[in-house]
């Protein structure tokens, strides 16, 4: 039997968790990407329309309302990725210990 060395078991368990977790980047990245879109669109909308006269006051701060409102309820999606991407890292944690400890006791057990 073999013993782990922790300081060195640490570092790769980190690696193994950064690089899980980094694969959800992208899905985070591409969905704030598109919501920063529809922010954007819909007050460059708003100003356009009521420096056209097209609104009023009420109505601008009725549209942004519903902006922020629809931005807050896209939050669940984050929420969701960042979870998903937390259990990844912690997976990719967990089965870097487990193969370590299976080469120290020198059978597959976990």
């Amino acid at each position: 039997m073999a013993s782990i060395d922790a300081a060195k078991l640490i570092e790769q368990m980190l690696t193994a968790a950064e690089g899980a977790a980094r694969g959800h980047a992208g899905d985070l990245k591409n969905y704030l990407e598109q919501r920063a879109q529809i922010i954007a669109d819909g007050s460059h909308k708003i100003v356009e329309d009521r420096l056209a006269r097209k609104i009023d006051d009420e109505d601008v701060k009725f549209a942004f309302d519903q902006i922020k409102k629809s931005a807050e309820t896209s939050l669940l999606a984050v929420k969701v990725t960042v979870k998903a991407a937390a259990q990844d890292a912690v997976n990719a944690a967990l089965g870097i210990a487990a193969a370590a400890i299976n080469k120290a006791i020198g059978i597959a057990l976990l």
